[in-house]
């Protein structure tokens, strides 16, 4: 099917200058960016209540093995650091010696022993008939095996109160009539770390201290206010970590940034704010330190990469414009090498659809992300029936309007100084059934990333590489079309009987096939490579009974491949300040050959031969300097200009001779250049 007159004009894409350019970007994200991804170790655990298997809200502390409170099921499981079960304690959860609550937050120290916050309720001394019990949070250290060994108290609890308090009635362990109060608070979560003295600093952060005990139990300081300040932290602060030297970390979640204070409690600094630039943060919900000296931070701040659906019509341009989320302006480089490249007319025409209108498709997605985004993670969104009833159909909407939609997240590493050392990222796809709904879990102390599935509980545990390119990292798509039309068309001319006058047998056949590809080089760096090719022909038998030799058999054959590239980095993700820059290029090449021969060669020796090309290539700049100030460039190379093709034609008499050849040649140059201020 395929002739040599085709390939010899068809030249490959710009795909050899795009892998120079991948090759450069990835020295450079190794280097500069010092950007990190993740690689599964294995999975474990699920959802049960023991031997392994966990409840819906668990904490992880990490000495060698992995330590788990488990709040549902009040208990703590110890596994291997491959997540294979040890024990348990207490051995049988619903014993009623159960000293457990509500298990959280957890630390274990360097021989084993186990500190878990807890909630409990404390007899208040020399109270009697009744005994009053006051409720308050508490911290349970165990010894390895989990006997009881101290619990520890922020709030005093063994004062008589000076005033009238309110009471409940209730019954206590000797099965007596008692008294509980319940003060402000009393349930709050509190935040353990230990550092390598035994020492245990707890974390209050809805009262805005941090209290150190030494290892008998004795509370030795209290440091740490509520506020913005230096020494301050957020009522919402979420953790607390300890480097070798004793120094003491605070994600301070509210304040969007991490706080540092020495062993002694006295402050030395704060580093981040709120941003998703490097060395910023949007709420830090959890870190660790590692032996190097250096601090993991986690934070919520989130990159979407939503790419919408492709639309009907298989043209390049369309396509680009939803795989690129791009402007009006990097439309037009697509549509200007389609329309600049492809016949206009015949069987190799251009079909034209409906215009897209990308600007009200990407506000729709939009709109259907915030609302998934809202049914999961903002606790002022309405759960009751009919609002998860939408949100389940705007969910499966935005999936059949999707192609791909990865959620990347990052943690950050820094120096024990605060400065920015550089960041770890990973991806969930949101659109895998398995994989959707991994959240973070924890950081450990060798740098070991845990992430856990909300549905069936699985834990997954992923060590750190470098940047490598792995095709888990890779999102793609392929999509091929035949397109077949035959017609067979009689006609009878203007006599007085019915008789075959004309009889044009018409063959057209379109193979086309699609491949897109994109990369996330970081949460900011991404790629996005569309390569189309397209085969085509057409066969017409003109035959004219009465004149034979005015009979003729027309064939064309065409090839051609449209290649497009974008690289996106946004230059600040803020959505109020938000900038991007996009390089672009876009490359045509195609080639077309056209026969027309006499059908009765005997008769009629006359014939045509046309054989045309196009290359045709396009550059792109679309810059926003600040945030309403752009720059939009592009240079295009159009070969041709006007038409689908340059020809050359020749053309044969009724005895074969030649005798006359004509040529179309047009190209054109264009440089262009947009700047715009937005007020």
């Amino acid at each position: 099917m395929f002739k040599t007159t085709l390939t010899k004009h068809f030249r490959l894409p710009l795909l050899q200058s795009f892998i120079l350019l991948f090759s450069i970007l990835y020295i450079w994200s190794n280097t500069a960016f010092a950007v990190d991804f993740i690689a599964l170790e294995h999975e474990f655990s699920g959802k049960g209540s023991t031997q392994g298997a966990f409840g819906k809200t668990i904490h992880l502390a990490f000495q060698k093995d992995i330590y788990v409170s488990d709040t549902e099921n009040r208990l703590i499981q110890k596994l291997s650091p491959t997540g294979e079960f040890i024990s348990q304690f207490p051995a049988n959860p619903e014993t009623p010696t159960n000293i457990f609550n509500k298990p959280g937050h957890i630390a274990v120290d360097a021989i084993g022993n186990i500190y878990v916050c807890d909630l409990t309720t404390h007899h208040i001394a020399n109270t009697s008939e009744p005994k009053v019990y006051i409720f308050a949070p508490c911290v349970y250290k165990l010894s390895p095996t989990g006997e009881l060994l101290h619990t520890y108290f922020v709030d005093p609890v063994d004062e008589k109160p000076w005033v009238a308090i309110p009471a409940k009635p209730m019954i206590d362990g000797d099965g007596k009539m008692a008294l509980g109060v319940q003060p402000t608070g009393y349930d709050r979560q509190l935040r353990v770390a230990v550092n390598a003295e035994f020492q245990l600093y707890v974390l209050d952060s809805k009262r805005g201290r941090i209290h150190k005990f030494d290892t008998d139990g004795k509370k030795v300081l209290t440091f740490g206010r509520y506020g913005a300040g230096g020494g301050e932290f957020d009522k919402d602060a979420s953790d607390i970590a300890i480097d070798a030297r004793g120094n003491v970390f605070v994600a301070d979640t509210g304040n969007h940034r991490v706080v540092k204070f020495d062993s002694n409690g006295k402050f030395v600094l704060s580093f981040g704010r709120k941003g998703r630039n490097v060395g910023e943060f949007i709420k830090p919900i959890a870190l660790t330190t590692l032996p190097t000296g250096e601090v993991l931070v986690k934070d919520s701040s989130i990159f979407r990469r939503k790419i919408g659906g492709l639309p009907e019509v298989i043209a390049l341009s369309p396509t680009l414009t939803q795989l690129t989320e791009s402007t009006p302006n990097q439309a037009e480089l697509a549509e200007t090498i389609n329309n600049a490249t492809r016949p206009q007319y015949g069987p190799f025409a251009h079909n034209p659809i409906a215009p897209v209108d990308i600007t009200s498709l990407n506000r729709r997605l939009r709109l259907l992300e915030e609302a998934e985004y809202r049914r999961y993670f903002d606790d002022s969104y309405s759960d009751d029936e009919d609002d998860k009833e939408l949100a389940d159909e705007l969910k499966r909407a935005d999936i059949r309007l999707t192609l791909l939609h990865n959620v990347i997240s990052r943690v950050q590493k820094f120096d024990n100084n605060g400065r920015y050392n550089g960041r770890i990222i990973y991806e969930t796809d949101q659109l895998s059934e398995e994989k959707h709904d991994q959240t973070f879990l924890a950081l450990d102390s060798s740098g070991y990333l845990y992430l856990r599935d909300t549905s069936d509980f699985t834990i997954a545990k992923y060590s750190i590489t470098g940047f490598t390119i792995k095709p888990s990292h890779m999102n793609g798509f392929y999509s091929t079309r035949v397109a077949n039309l035959s017609n067979n068309y009689l006609e009878d001319y203007e006599d007085i009987d019915f008789s075959t006058d004309v009889q044009d047998k018409l063959n057209q056949l379109e193979l086309k096939n699609l491949f897109g590809w994109s990369y996330s080089l970081s949460e900011r760096w991404h790629l996005t490579i569309l390569d189309e090719l397209t085969y085509a022909e057409q066969d017409e038998r003109y035959i004219t009974p009465a004149k034979e030799e005015d009979s003729f058999d027309f064939e064309t054959q065409a090839l051609e491949n449209a290649f497009a590239a974008n690289l996106k980095f946004i230059t600040n993700p803020n959505p109020y300040r938000y900038k991007e820059l996009n390089f672009s290029v876009g490359r045509v090449d195609g080639t077309t050959d056209l026969t027309q021969d006499a059908l009765f060669q005997e008769q009629n020796k006359q014939r045509r031969i046309d054989t045309g090309d196009a290359s045709s290539t396009v550059l792109e700049l679309n810059w926003d300097i600040w945030s309403r100030t752009n720059l939009w460039l592009r240079y295009a190379n159009l070969n041709p200009a006007e038409t689908s093709r340059n020809f050359i034609r020749r053309f044969y008499d009724v005895s074969g001779d030649l005798y006359e050849v004509f040529g179309s040649r047009n190209e054109a140059q264009q440089f262009l250049g947009e700047f715009t201020i937005k007020f």
